[in-house]
């Protein structure tokens, strides 16, 4: 009898092969928000990575059983034990992601080594260059903290890699940063399968940072909460991609402020329609594999500029990513012109003397996501 079934066994597995390889594939995961691998993007140079990454993706009722795989996982890491951080109690799903209570998926926990340090500290004497080139400039730092950056951190609730960073600030650039004193303040603040804040972890950043520039010039007071508004639709965020669909799924949230003022929007020097793909959004959802929160926010693009024409505010230069999508226009109406430069998107033709004499700069600030600020390269301030 068992002579037997082997023999079936490996034929089974070969059809499976065969029809992953060469039936209909999926190219996209609507519910994990990414695209698939398909046998088209094997390449003979990287034949068995390939392969592996096109059946874990191409299998028959892979959504369903993916999610099954991972809850399954969770159950005997709780079952057996796991870490706990303070009230935090985290589990291990993959070396990329972790679990805390109530289906919130993390980034895996950083282990700091002195190559990060190292990084963390070249980028933060990037932004000390800066200052000391335009030493007229007043010049903020902001960190948007997520819990990950806390979790094997030797020193309390001061991140290693934001030390070495702070470490290489010359005195008069300020710094401040998004305070979680537990686990149930990263829930308040960051949504259940993303790595973006949401709509009041931005709205707790726009405080913040215009708290830290009020010391320093005559800002009107931060608005206040008018209403929440959310969209009927399923969003799984950018960390699912990563494991597949495991946690419930949420809405994403946005906030309407009191005291809107009217403004011009222009995108990379084109005037543009700054509600455009928010409206669209909340037309038609997102049935694509095209982020939801990307989608609603717009896209990243290299140059934005709000003008809120307050002749007698300060003007404003932000380095920022995505993460100033969800609140640039909150931050924006307390200044005159208010430029956003993505540096991930830039040229080669980016003149950082000509844009700040241009655009009359007065006030810098300087807020990325704890990856792009402490580890990509492509998020140094390009000195002339």
């Amino acid at each position: 009898m068992r002579k037997r079934i082997y023999p079936i066994t490996l034929i089974l597995l070969l059809i499976l092969a065969m029809g992953i390889l060469f039936g209909v594939q999926r190219e996209v995961s609507v519910s994990e928000k990414r695209e698939l691998m398909t046998s088209e993007e094997i390449r003979i140079e990287e034949l068995s990575q390939d392969t592996d990454e096109v059946l874990k993706d191409q299998f028959v009722f892979r959504d369903g059983i993916s999610r099954l795989y991972y809850r399954i996982r969770i159950f005997f890491s709780r079952l057996f034990g796991s870490s706990w951080v303070r009230d935090a109690k985290i589990t291990a799903l993959t070396d990329e992601v972790s679990e805390l209570e109530d289906g919130y998926l993390l980034n895996a926990p950083l282990f700091y080594s002195e190559e990060d340090l190292k990084a963390a500290a070249s980028r933060g004497y990037n932004v000390r260059e800066f200052a000391e080139r335009y030493p007229e400039l007043s010049v903020y730092v902001y960190f948007p903290t997520r819990l990950e950056e806390l979790l094997s951190s030797a020193y309390g609730y001061l991140p290693e890699c934001q030390n070495s960073f702070i470490a290489q600030l010359p005195s008069n650039v300020k710094h401040d940063s998004l305070k979680l004193e537990s686990a149930e303040d990263y829930k308040k603040y960051y949504y259940r399968t993303d790595s973006h804040w949401n709509a009041y972890g931005a709205y707790q950043g726009y405080q913040d940072i215009i708290a830290m520039i009020r010391k320093d010039f005559e800002l009107s007071e931060v608005r206040q909460i008018k209403e929440e508004v959310s969209f009927p639709y399923e969003f799984y965020g950018n960390i699912t991609s990563k494991i597949a669909r495991l946690s419930d799924a949420e809405q994403l949230v946005n906030l309407k402020l009191e005291g809107e003022k009217p403004f011009d929007y222009y995108v990379n020097h084109e005037a543009a329609e700054y509600e455009k793909s928010r409206r669209e959004y909340a037309e038609k959802g997102n049935s694509t594999a095209f982020s939801d929160y990307d989608l609603y926010f717009g896209d990243n693009s290299f140059l934005r500029e709000f003008d809120f024409h307050q002749n007698e505010r300060p003007n404003l230069l932000i380095f920022g990513d995505s993460y100033v999508n969800t609140n640039m226009e909150w931050i924006a109406s307390h200044f005159n012109r208010t430029v956003i430069v993505d540096l991930r998107a830039k040229d080669a033709s980016f003149d950082l003397d000509a844009l700040i004499k241009e655009k009359e700069i007065d006030a810098v600030l300087v807020m990325f996501y704890y990856n792009n600020m402490y580890f990509n390269g492509n998020e140094y301030i390009p000195l002339p």
